[in-house]
């Protein structure tokens, strides 16, 4: 009898299900087979009549991507096109010779491949939507139903080989920018955009054609006729990857005082001495939407994308209130200038190249900034060309805040931190480098109350929901497959801190959704898209939580490294288990470092908290995923492996289940509920620190360095962070929630977030808000900065 008879409608196993679901699944497999063999038949049919031509060939009706459970976007949500036929043709050698190329162990110092994706070219015109049907995460169904949709995706879901990553390929091997810009598509490209043929065709190289927007002079966007090929590279990259440990780990660089520090969360300032306050990167992503040559250079690009309606509807809307200045940026500036000053190292402002009246191509640049050569030192203005990896910048432009972001780490400096934030954010009050981020504890990090669990490839509903959520509902999906089903919260709409190197690899643990990102020209034009800062805090965590029980099972717990749990080393893990079991419920047994985390700051020569002074955790205490957990039950042969508890079932040859990476990706990814209570239960053997997961000592040093070099890489913080966010929609509302409010002392905010959601089009009301929030920023920030030319 199959499994699925032998289970009711409620999961048990032994009574027969209803007939009528007998019934309904019969005639769905009866229905499958049938179609299966028109299918077969069709296929046959073709190809035969085809012949020698069917490797190439021009089909009526535009061809779109088979759905498969891997997650990926476009086959997620598909852009259909055109109204004119397309050719589709089998890759290059070329391309071939690049694909096969791209996913393989590396070494993590080394810069990845830059490459990108776009949607259709223009040369194709959009012409509908198709998006995959499927369940919505919010709308599964009963608990049977839900079970059900788990298992056909399992089926579906492609293996994706452990290791690799994005490595450096030779400028032999990378596309040769000149191929195929004879073609007819170059034509209409050009006049659709209102460029010349010269400016579609460089004379000789691309490159040398994409100059500098920092330079003006002869500047063309790249032609995107090579779009749909860089497309199909990205159908060949995995969706996410697993990099080792160590090869992440191989630049980062231990002091004497991580040891103690880690292990026994001790800190002697006597011994070590002081530690040096960090510096840290204020970026901004800004536009000026009011700017006509910006509105002219986004204009054409409007027109050709997918999102564009017959009516006109999408254009008319989506910009305004995205991409409309009320001289935000230069009070968020003043704001830093005036707040965290001490600890900023530069200010970077990433931004649009434009075309001048006289067609000289470049930055957009607020007026009332000064040049460049008197301000250079601090703050730098980047175009997206002067910081977009070599193969994305063949992209752009784009109008896109999340393509901008996922590039933000390849922005030039001489420090790893970055605090990225929109130019609608202001600090309210002093801060400390604490703040943002400490060497002792790491990134700080604030999350909204909300999470997001995706079991289920998002569908159409997920696609449609408001704002930034079908963003997080992919990325959520990404997240679990790589590692393990869990809700993760959102992350809270204020400046985020990061570390570059950490932020570009969690963007190389996902090739194929980072690839098909980065030529997104508009939010939404392929239904969903890898959200960076989501991606980047969770990846953070995890990643730190990996740290752990990888240090734990594969090396502290075999110490002959024989890749096996024989019986004696299964029986210290009980032990160890045990023990910590023994201590679960006693809350006062561990000191819960996040009480003192400004002691300890203090204690390193470190400046505490002044604004995120409420900590819930820190990743000291261990993964953040243990903080609200209760593990008064622990079964190892649940959770481990079968049979774990017992000698007789390896006595007289291996038992694959025992092996040391079946276990660790148990733990880590396939039940991470049993990651969890284990690590926590093995940390409730000492009453600080991390040292009961660590390598030992003496006997594993090589490997205990590469764990100290991993948890100091993936170390963080989490607040409630001081801060408001308010939606502005008019003077009124300006004056009430924001002027009246922070003039109380006892009221105001360390950050605010002002978003604009102003619906009205009226002169007079937009005049009134205009001035109203002029005040408020003058009423707070009105000292002018040493960067502003005149105020």
């Amino acid at each position: 009898m199959s499994y699925l008879q032998q289970k009711t409608r409620h999961g048990r196993r032994g009574v027969p299900l209803l007939p009528f679901t007998r019934y309904t699944r019969s005639r769905r497999r009866q229905s499958l087979a049938i179609f299966a063999i028109l299918c077969t038949l069709v296929y046959w049919t073709v190809r035969v009549g085809l012949g020698d031509s069917r490797d190439r060939f021009t089909p009526s009706v535009p061809a779109t991507p088979n759905f498969f459970a891997g997650g990926s976007e476009d086959r997620l949500v598909t852009i259909q096109t055109s109204r004119d036929p397309i050719t589709v043709q089998k890759p290059t050698a070329e391309e071939e010779q690049l694909t096969a190329a791209i996913v393989k162990p590396s070494d993590i110092s080394k810069a990845p491949v830059e490459l990108q994706t776009k949607p259709q070219p223009y040369d194709v015109l959009p012409n509908a939507v198709q998006v995959t049907r499927g369940s919505s995460v919010n709308d599964i169904g009963d608990v049977e139903e839900q079970q059900s949709l788990v298992e056909d995706v399992s089926e579906l879901q492609p293996v994706v080989a452990d290791g690799g990553r994005l490595t450096d390929l030779s400028r032999s091997q990378a596309f040769n920018p000149s191929e195929n810009l004879d073609s007819p598509s170059s034509s209409l490209v050009a006049s659709s955009l209102g460029l010349s043929q010269e400016s579609v065709h460089p004379a000789e190289d691309q490159d040398q054609n994409m100059l500098s927007a920092a330079q003006p002079g002869r500047y063309a966007f790249p032609a995107p006729s090579n779009f749909d090929r860089l497309n199909r590279l990205a159908d060949e990259l995995p969706d996410f990857v697993h990099i080792p440990l160590h090869m992440a780990v191989k630049n980062e660089t231990l002091d004497d005082w991580e040891e103690e520090w880690f292990a026994h969360a001790q800190y002697d300032a006597a011994t070590h001495g002081k530690i040096n306050e960090p510096k840290i990167d204020f970026v901004y992503t800004w536009v000026n939407g009011s700017d006509t040559r910006f509105a002219d250079v986004m204009r054409p690009y409007e027109q050709n994308s997918s999102l564009n309606d017959d009516a006109g509807e999408w254009i008319a809307s989506h910009g305004v209130n995205r991409y409309r200045d009320w001289d935000e940026l230069r009070y968020s500036i003043r704001s830093v200038e005036k707040h965290a000053s001490s600890f900023r190292n530069n200010i970077q402002i990433l931004v649009n190249a434009i075309q001048d009246a006289d067609g000289t191509m470049t930055k957009q640049r607020p007026m009332w900034l000064k040049e460049d050569s008197a301000i250079q030192d601090d703050l730098q203005v980047l175009s997206q060309e002067e910081f977009f990896g070599e193969e994305e910048a063949k992209c752009l432009p784009t109008f896109n805040s999340l393509t901008i972001e996922n590039q933000i780490h390849n922005t030039p400096s001489d420090t790893d931190r970055i605090f990225a934030m929109s130019d609608d954010m202001f600090l309210g009050k002093p801060h400390a480098a604490s703040d943002v981020y400490s060497p002792l504890f790491g990134t700080v990090m604030g999350f909204k109350p909300n999470s997001y669990n995706t079991i289920v490839p998002p569908s159409e509903k997920d696609a449609l929901r408001f704002g930034e959520k079908p963003y997080l509902i992919y990325t959520s999906w990404m997240l679990n497959r790589r590692f393990g089903t869990r809700k993760r919260k959102g992350q809270v709409h204020f400046g985020h801190s990061l570390s570059r190197s950490v932020y570009k690899e969690a963007m190389e643990a996902f090739p194929r959704p980072s690839l098909k990102s980065a030529c997104q020209k508009f939010r939404g034009e392929t239904g969903f898209q890898l959200y960076s800062w989501y991606n980047a805090f969770h990846y953070t965590i995890e990643r730190h939580r990996e740290a752990l029980l990888w240090s734990y099972l594969m090396i502290r717990s075999d110490p002959d490294r024989d890749g096996y749990l024989n019986w004696q080393e299964r029986q210290a893990i009980i032990s160890d288990l045990e023990e910590g079991l023994a201590n679960e419920g006693r809350n006062s047994f561990r000191k819960r470092m996040y009480y003192y985390v400004a002691k300890s700051l203090e204690d390193a020569g470190l400046e505490a908290p002044k604004v995120n002074v409420e900590t819930t955790w820190t990743s000291l205490d261990g993964p953040a995923t243990i903080a609200n957990i209760d593990c008064f039950e622990f079964n190892v042969n649940e959770c481990l492996a079968p049979g774990f508890s017992s000698p007789t079932w390896d006595d007289r040859s291996d038992n694959p289940v025992f092996s040391t990476a079946a276990i660790f990706d148990r733990v880590a990814r396939q039940d991470p509920q049993c990651g969890d209570c284990l690590t926590k239960l093995l940390l409730n053997r000492v009453e600080q620190g991390l040292s009961p997961l660590l390598p030992h000592r003496e006997k594993d040093a090589e490997h205990r360095e590469t764990v100290l070099k991993a948890l100091k890489r993936y170390s963080y913080v989490v607040v409630e962070p001081d801060a408001l966010f308010t939606m502005v929609t008019d003077a009124e509302q300006v004056q009430v929630r924001l002027i009246d409010r922070l003039a109380d002392p006892e009221k105001q905010a360390g950050q605010l977030c002002l978003n604009d959601d102003v619906t009205a089009d009226n002169e007079t009301e937009l005049l009134a808000l205009r001035e109203t929030i002029a005040r408020l920023f003058n009423e707070h920030w009105g000292t002018p900065s040493k960067f502003e030319a005149w105020w």
